[in-house]
């Protein structure tokens, strides 16, 4: 018998918060949210079976967005699209499929480093932490996340969402997501002060009145991919289009734009 009572027919205040829809992210600058996990997870296969990778997860608002990050094994696929099997002892495309892997497994640790260096994590604790390099995937995660302040989850960050690039098998439309990779540019960097404004004019990035830019910046081809808009089944989609900044947004008049300092 279940402990939960239902809710009866007796008045309910239209008023009541929790009545309203979750709020989330929005794609691009997110400011001011946090993380809630950065993990070594062993078992992140699926149905808990076993599985290197780190879990890095981020709330907006009354939403979590969360990010995988495994270890690579098996097969790859080529720089180009071709699949390469995962390769046994002595096979001819060896070689290939060791370019793929480095190519990936680099990526995979530039997301994780960049998230924990997002919340006060150093280069040179890193250096050292792995001046001697661990065994494998999960010892090198392990060390890696034991490096988190304790406090990591109270330290505001900003963080940068995309949408996905394709709908989803049983989907009707993308969802906004954390990058899975670097490729597009940074997505978590401490959180900046300031009244950033998008300005997009081909190229997106985010600046103050005072001219001060944001570590977020977004080149034109990004901004004509599918990761930049969403897409819904049965609806015409399509690139953003671009905005000169006199009718999106103007810095102070003779002030130049200068970098943020991260």
């Amino acid at each position: 018998m279940g402990k939960i009572q239902r809710e009866g027919f007796g008045t309910v205040n239209d008023n009541d918060q929790s009545l309203k829809s979750k709020t989330g992210g929005a794609f691009g600058l997110n400011s001011g949210v946090f993380f809630t996990k950065i993990i070594y997870n062993a078992t992140a296969g699926a149905d808990g079976a076993a599985a290197d990778a780190v879990d890095i997860n981020v709330k907006i608002g009354d939403r979590e967005y969360n990010r995988r990050i495994y270890d690579v094994t098996g097969d790859l696929f080529g720089a180009s699209g071709d699949k390469i099997p995962a390769p046994v002892p002595g096979a001819e495309w060896e070689d290939e499929y060791t370019i793929a892997y480095n190519t990936k497994i680099k990526q995979q640790k530039a997301v994780v480093i960049h998230a924990v260096k997002a919340v006060g994590v150093t280069q040179a604790s890193l250096d050292a932490a792995l001046a001697t390099p661990a065994a494998n995937f999960a010892a090198w995660a392990q060390i890696v996340c034991g490096l988190l302040p304790q406090t990591y989850t109270t330290i505001p960050i900003d963080t940068f969402l995309q949408y996905q690039w394709q709908i989803a098998d049983g989907q009707d439309r993308t969802f906004l997501e954390l990058a899975k990779n670097m490729k597009g540019g940074r997505f978590f960097c401490p959180s900046f002060r300031g009244d950033f404004k998008e300005c997009f004019e081909g190229n997106l990035k985010y600046v103050t009145p005072e001219g001060v830019e944001h570590p977020f910046t977004r080149d034109a081809n990004f901004m004509g991919s599918e990761k930049a808009y969403l897409q819904e089944e049965g609806q015409e989609n399509g690139p953003r289009q671009a905005v000169g900044s006199n009718e999106n947004f103007t810095a102070d008049a003779g002030k130049a734009a200068s970098k943020s300092k991260w």
